[in-house]
């Protein structure tokens, strides 16, 4: 069964339902190489958590980190959808998953897995930090809430 862009529910930003981390080495030659001229390694994450769900009280089911300014958005299966907003008002095609043991990058312009270099660290939030989160802010249907 297929869901938007064509991906299978647990395949691309999402990744809802993935049983294991997708780590760049598994993606193979079918993933591309990545684009330097949109990717700074040397910009640390804006934090822990999704920037504006932070700001206004939301929750998040994973998160992704903008690989050109650091910016933290939570991922298009949580309600609000940021990193991908961040992605279509700035112009920052390349996100990479801030979820703990995953390393894999995104590019939205070829709606493709790509590689990419080692970012400034921390690489993921919290070990502490549930998933959902954070923790207080997750509401007890939240799995009714989440978008396919």
């Amino acid at each position: 069964m297929t869901y938007r862009n064509g991906l299978r529910q647990g395949d691309g930003p999402g990744m809802l339902r993935v049983r294991r981390p997708i780590h760049a080495a598994a993606l193979g030659r079918s993933a591309m190489r990545y684009d330097a001229t949109v990717i700074d390694p040397t910009v640390p994450p804006s934090g822990t958590g999704c920037v504006e769900c932070d700001e206004v009280g939301g929750w998040w089911l994973h998160l992704r980190r903008c690989a050109s300014c650091g910016h933290i958005g939570c991922c298009d299966n949580s309600p609000a959808q940021h990193a991908t907003a961040h992605a279509a008002v700035t112009g920052h095609p390349v996100i990479r998953s801030f979820e703990p043991g995953e390393d894999w990058f995104w590019d939205y312009r070829t709606d493709s897995f790509m590689h990419g270099p080692p970012l400034a660290p921390p690489l993921h939030h919290p070990l502490d930090q549930p998933v959902p989160g954070p923790r207080g802010r997750v509401p007890a249907d939240w799995r009714s809430r989440l978008n396919p």
